[in-house]
Order: structure tokens, then sequence, then C-alpha cells
């Protein structure tokens, strides 16, 4: 058995596990469905693109003339599912416009067919031949181009991950359940991938066909990553939550308890948000300062931070200050966003509760009581308000009481 032929088996196993995980991601009824549904199709394309990958070795594609280049055009697939999939989950709207990021897909196969796909067998033989060599100038200036597609979806990507973590700071208190740290990080960690994939098809380019043997270690490479996403998705499916868009606030609840119709409660916002604009001129700071007051005493009284479910909506609904109004006393008048002006007075009750605690009561309890859920959002709250860790403060604290 030839080298290329037992490099081909690990595909062959990832692309049938393929099948299964997408499989899988296609009946999760847990999350968002319509992400698990685009992140599915992402792993049945390159499941089929694995399953292709036995017609690079010659005795197979001189066999089997017809299937070559087959599979080619759903690699263009690959960067906007991940792009759409990463829109989903960060509550952006996919829709049937989306359809125009597969454009390039199908302009392709349009291309192929007219100029591929019914020539004879030995035209594709012979294309083939000469690309595995690194003969074939143009189509080494395609496979570059590909990649400057892919890696153009990867930076799209990174930037909605970015705007969705300064939004959910923007409206939610506790955010280690929906801070898509895990996709932030592995949509980066494509960027390795793929760079070495970019680097292949420069020096095929430049004359450097030996390089092309590294495209084994990308695909080896890219299957990997491919399942580690499906399955910290899986394993992470519960931990979708709607966040509203830069223009938008989270959609309250009716008298009912039935959700107010978007397209309404948007409309409705806009035209309060203009209104607000319009007056913005003519408010008196002594105005933006009472409020501020207001809520800031709100706080200190009634401590709704102790609650570890704290959105903004929700302290607009017990402070009777519209959201909007919030964001802009935050915004404009103490400089901090939602997230961190929440904590800042867990933390605050934490050093209050700290000191009539027993020695044998643990930060972590101290903690939870203080309106935080977990022990690392603490600790991170905690060094970045005081510059400290609980631990220092709490044993300084009890040497300078000694």
């Amino acid at each position: 058995m030839s080298l290329s032929m037992v490099l081909m088996i690990p595909d062959l196993i990832g692309a049938a596990q393929g099948y299964f995980v997408a499989f899988i991601l296609f009946r999760l009824k847990r999350g968002n469905h319509q992400a698990n549904s685009l992140l599915a199709a992402m792993v049945l394309v390159v499941s089929v693109i694995l399953s292709f990958s036995p017609i690079l070795i010659p005795s197979v594609y001189t066999a089997f003339p017809f299937f070559i280049r087959i599979a080619e055009p759903m690699r263009l697939l690959i960067a906007p599912l991940l792009f759409l999939y990463v829109t989903a989950q960060t509550g952006g709207i996919v829709n049937r416009r989306s359809l125009i990021h597969f454009a390039p897909f199908v302009l392709y196969v349009a291309f192929l067919m007219a100029t591929f796909y019914f020539q004879p067998a030995e035209e594709k033989i012979k294309f083939l031949t000469e690309n595995l060599a690194g003969k074939s100038k143009w189509y080494n200036i395609f496979l570059l181009a590909r990649s400057l597609h892919f890696f153009t979806y990867l930076i799209f990507s990174l930037r909605l991950l970015r705007t969705y973590a300064k939004r959910i700071r923007n409206e939610y208190s506790s955010i280690e359940r929906i801070n898509l740290h895990w996709l932030r990080n592995l949509v980066a960690a494509m960027w390795l991938w793929w760079a070495i994939q970019l680097v292949v098809h420069i020096g095929m380019l430049l004359g450097f066909p030996g390089l092309r043997s590294l495209n084994i270690i990308v695909g080896l490479l890219g299957t990997l990553w491919m399942y580690l996403l499906a399955y910290t998705a899986i394993m992470k499916a519960d931990t979708f939550v709607y966040v509203s868009s830069a223009q938008e606030l989270p959609v309250p609840l009716g008298a009912n308890g039935v959700l107010v119709d978007v397209a309404e409660h948007n409309a409705m916002l806009t035209s309060e948000r203009r209104r607000t604009e319009t007056s913005a001129v003519r408010e008196e700071p002594q105005e933006g300062i009472a409020l501020r007051e207001h809520l800031q005493h709100f706080m200190e009284k009634q401590k709704p931070y102790l609650d570890s479910q704290l959105t903004l909506q929700k302290l607009a609904t017990l402070s009777d200050i519209p959201a909007y109004r919030i964001s802009d006393i935050l915004n404009k008048h103490i400089g901090v966003n939602f997230f961190d002006f929440v904590n800042r007075y867990r933390v605050e009750e934490w050093k209050r509760q700290i000191i009539d605690v027993s020695p044998s009561t643990t930060i972590q309890e101290v903690a939870f009581q203080s309106g935080f859920n977990s022990k690392s959002s603490f600790n991170a709250a905690f060094k970045k308000h005081t510059g400290q860790t609980p631990s220092e403060y709490r044993a300084n604290y009890t040497s300078i009481t000694m």
C-alpha cells in the first residue's frame, strides 16, 4: 500500500464520522436550531470533501476520471457556512438574502460545467497530473484567491464575535454562559490552519511544488478542527441566549406574558430614540445627574445586583427607568458598561459581607451570596475593580483587624 493511500485512511474515517456528527446536529433540539443546522451543513460539506480525497491518488483518478474536481467547488461553501453559523450564534439574521454568500460556489460550478466536467477523460487526467506537479499557474492563482476568500470570511466572523462580546456586556450582568469565547478561540485557531494552506499555495505559485505535500497535514488539521468545533457546539448548545442587535434593546414581555411583536417593538424604539436625540440638545445636565443619582440610590437600597441573572431590561422594569436611558446614564455619566456597573456593586457587597462571616465560610460562598454565579467571574471582577485577588484582600483585612 502506497504512502498516499495510507494518509487517505484518516480522511475516510473522518468523513464517516462527519456524516454521523452532521446527523446529530441536524436532530439536536437544544439551543439555537438555525445555528445547529448551519454547523451541520458545514460538517456535511467537509465530510463530502474528505470522501473524495482518494481521487488524488494516481491509480484512483486514472480509473475514475469522472470524479475529478466533483467535490472541489464545495470548498467555497465552508467559509460562508462558518460565517453564517457565527451570525446565527450571535443573534444575527440568517434568511434568504444570506444565499448571496453562496454565489461563488454557484458560479464556480457553472464554470466547471462549461469548461471541465464534459471534457474527455484524458483531458481531466492531464489536468490533475499537471496540477499535482504544480505546473498549472492559473490554477495555483485560483487556489490563492480561494484562500483569500476564506481569510475574508474569518475576519468578518471575528468582527461579529467582537461586536457580540461588547453587546452582551451592555445587556447582561453575568455572561459566562453566553460569552462565546470558545467559538472566538476556535475561529481564531482556524487562522493557523488556513495560513499553512496559504503558504502552500504561494509556494506552488512561486515554483515549489513539493510544498503541496503539506496539504495532507492541512487536511488532517482541518478535520480535527471541524470535529472540535462540532463537539464543543453540541456541549454548549444550551448556552444560546437571544441578544439584541446593536440597534435594538431586548424585546419585553407584554402584559399577558407574550412577547411583543419584534417589528412593532423596534419601530417604537426607533421613534422613541429619535425623540430622545431631538431633545438631547435641550436636556439640562441636571436631568442626567438626577437620573444617575436615582439609579445609584436604587442599586444601593434595593440591591437588585443580588440577582445573578440581572439584565438591563430587568433593571429597567424594577427601577422604572427605560432601558435606553440606563444605557445612556452608564455611557455618558458613569463611563462603564452594564456588566461592569453591576459587578462593581457585587464586589462591594462581597467586601461588606466578608467582614461578618465566620473564618470557615469560603470566599466562593460569599461571592454567590453577593450575586455572582461562578468563581471565575467573581475572581475576574474582583481583580479588575480592586487590583487584588479575593484571597489577598481577605488576608490583608484579617491581618489589619488582628
